[in-house]
């Protein structure tokens, strides 16, 4: 039989004592198509053993040593093989030292007159046993590095996942909400709102002259005002408030749990902040302020669905912005004119709000 991981002929690792030599034992293996490595050593055998050329052990031990009861196992304990058969020949062994060599992990125990025919067949069972062994060791270890590429794979799969994610909620410039995200978040905030009676605001905020920060310092210069105040929202906000770039120049900031009072104080202190910063663009110094509009439920009562939301905030901001600029406007401030729904003035259903052109199927850009 040969050794199925290299197709060589499998190497039969014999301890045979100087006193006791039987070369007609190595004769019938080798006979058969085996290589033998013969030693009379213990440091050899353990050492040979160590190496995964060794297809299996034969031990030629005299009864009276009781090493042999613990052989095997240190054999095994050492060898880097999935598995070592270990066979032992004990001159004139009776039944009970047989059981006990076999009760110590031999695998076979045979008379030292048994016949280089038997012998070998011996031998060649216990090959066949082995090669089961290395096939079952060597599928595992297949199975084993299949399921390590599947969860590499699927770790990779889920980083590309998150970083598409990322991608498709995210604006590229400012890495805050798009106003695709902005949508999905406020509509859900307004759900939960509506199911917790809980207070919700809207923010709508536009940076002022912005076109001539542009036409002045060039859109680069724009660019690192807009990612400045993207900052600077980041910077102001509590964890369960969300910034999001839905236009141009136009920021929108939810505020879960948060009244009309609040969102007022919570508006002022964003505007503050900005317009006491100076903003560094290609080693200019560029000043900018924001106007805000401010919406909240259920404080404003004609509020009853998020597009009504952002379109009384984005009404507070056009006012805000004819005002002067740089400045708040709640929508409970606006004129009544300000406060009327365009097409009706009980309410627009989702239908109308989500119908092209309408001011409330998206945000405007300024």
């Amino acid at each position: 039989m040969r050794n199925q991981k290299d197709d060589k002929p499998a190497r039969i690792l014999l301890l045979e004592p100087e006193t006791q030599p039987s070369a007609g034992r190595v004769e019938s293996l080798t006979g058969a198509g085996w290589q033998v490595l013969q030693t009379a050593q213990m440091a050899e055998l353990l050492a040979a053993a160590k190496s995964s050329d060794v297809d299996l052990v034969l031990l030629h031990l005299p009864v009276s040593e009781t090493i042999g009861l613990d052989l095997p196992a240190v054999l095994r304990a050492v060898t880097p093989a999935a598995y070592l058969p270990v066979m032992i020949v004990a001159p004139g062994a009776g039944e009970r030292q047989r059981c006990e060599y076999l009760n110590g992990g031999a695998d076979e125990v045979l008379s030292d007159t048994v016949s280089g025919g038997e012998l070998a067949a011996r031998v060649r069972a216990l090959l066949r046993i082995k090669d089961l062994h290395d096939r079952l060791a060597a599928s595992r270890q297949s199975l084993a590095d299949s399921l390590e590429r599947e969860r590499a794979m699927l770790a990779d799969l889920r980083r590309h996942n998150a970083h598409l994610q990322t991608l498709s909620t995210t604006d590229p410039l400012t890495k805050v909400r798009n106003l695709r995200s902005f949508r999905d978040i406020l509509n859900h905030e307004f759900q939960n709102a509506r199911r917790y009676g809980d207070p919700l605001s809207l923010l709508m905020l536009d940076v002022d002259h912005f076109k001539s920060i542009n036409d002045l310092h060039g859109h680069p210069a724009g660019d690192v005002v807009l990612r400045d105040l993207a900052g600077i929202f980041e910077r102001t906000i509590r964890k369960s408030d969300v910034v999001a770039r839905t236009g141009g120049e136009e920021f929108s900031i939810i505020l879960p749990k948060t009244g009309r009072a609040q969102a007022r104080r919570f508006a002022e202190r964003i505007r503050q902040e900005v317009r006491d910063h100076f903003f560094v663009a290609f080693g200019r110094q560029i000043q900018a302020t924001v106007s805000v509009g401010s919406a909240s439920c259920p404080d404003d009562a004609k509020i009853t669905g998020p597009e009504m939301l952002v379109y009384f905030a984005d009404q507070a901001l056009l006012e805000a912005k004819a005002a002067g600029r740089d400045r708040v406007v709640a929508m409970h401030e606006l004129r009544m004119t300000g406060r009327r729904l365009p097409d009706r003035e009980c309410g627009v259903a989702r239908a109308d709000a989500e119908r092209p052109g309408s001011p409330l199927a998206a945000l405007p850009a300024r």
